[in-house]
C-alpha cells in the first residue's frame, strides 16, 4: 500500500483565495440563516479533520471573532487552529502567526547550526519564514498544545475570550519549542 502524502505547503495566494471564498460563503449564512451556518460550520470541521489546512484557518478565523448569537468567541481555539493550520503548511496561517513566532524564528535563524538547517531543509531568503514557521508550528502542536483536528472538533464551542494568561502560556511554549525545533530540523 502506498503512503498518502499531503502537500508540504499551500501557497499563500491559493490559501488566501480559498480562505476568502469560504469566508464569503459563511458570512452570507451567518446573516441569513443561523442554523445553516452551524451546519456548514460542522461540515468545515470535518474538512479540517480530513487535513484541509484552509478549513483549519477558516475555523481559526471564526473562533477568533465569534458570530453573534451563533458561535462564541474562543481565543485559545482560534490560536490552536491557526497553529494546526501552520503545522500543515498553510502559508497564510503561518503569516498570521508571525506576530507570535517571529522572535522564535529569529532565534532559530541565528543558532550555531542554522547553516546545516538551511541546507538540509532547502531554506532560502524567500521561504525561510514558511519552512521554519511550519516546523515550529509542528513542534508546538505536537509537544505543547497537544492539538489534533480530530480532538479539536469534539470540544464544545464555549465562550473563552482573550486573557493575558493565554499569551504568557503561549510565549512560554514558543520559547521552549525553539531548541526542539532546531533539533528537529537538524
Amino acid at each position: 500500500m502506498e503512503r498518502i502524502r499531503r502537500r508540504a505547503f499551500i501557497p499563500y495566494k491559493e490559501a488566501l483565495d480559498s480562505f476568502m471564498a469560504y469566508r464569503k460563503e459563511f458570512n452570507e449564512f451567518s446573516l441569513k440563516d443561523k442554523n445553516a451556518f452551524l451546519k456548514k460550520f460542522e461540515e468545515l470541521k470535518q474538512k479540517a479533520v480530513n487535513e484541509d489546512a484552509v478549513a483549519m484557518d477558516v475555523l481559526a478565523y471564526y473562533y477568533k471573532t465569534g458570530v453573534p448569537g451563533v458561535l462564541p468567541e474562543n481565543y485559545m481555539r482560534y490560536i490552536t487552529w491557526e497553529f494546526v493550520a501552520g503545522a500543515r503548511g498553510n502559508e497564510l496561517a503561518i503569516e498570521k502567526l508571525q506576530f507570535l513566532i517571529s522572535i522564535a524564528c529569529d532565534k532559530i535563524a541565528s543558532c550555531d547550526d542554522y547553516k546545516d538547517i538551511e541546507y538540509k531543509n532547502d531554506i532560502d531568503e524567500y521561504n525561510a519564514l514558511y519552512v521554519v514557521g511550519k516546523n515550529l508550528c509542528k513542534i508546538l502542536v505536537k509537544d505543547f498544545l497537544k492539538a489534533f483536528p480530530v480532538s479539536l472538533v469534539e470540544l464544545d464551542d464555549d465562550y473563552e475570550p482573550y486573557e493575558q494568561k493565554y499569551f504568557v502560556t503561549l510565549k512560554r511554549y514558543i520559547d521552549e519549542a525553539v531548541p526542539k525545533t532546531i533539533e528537529f530540523m537538524k
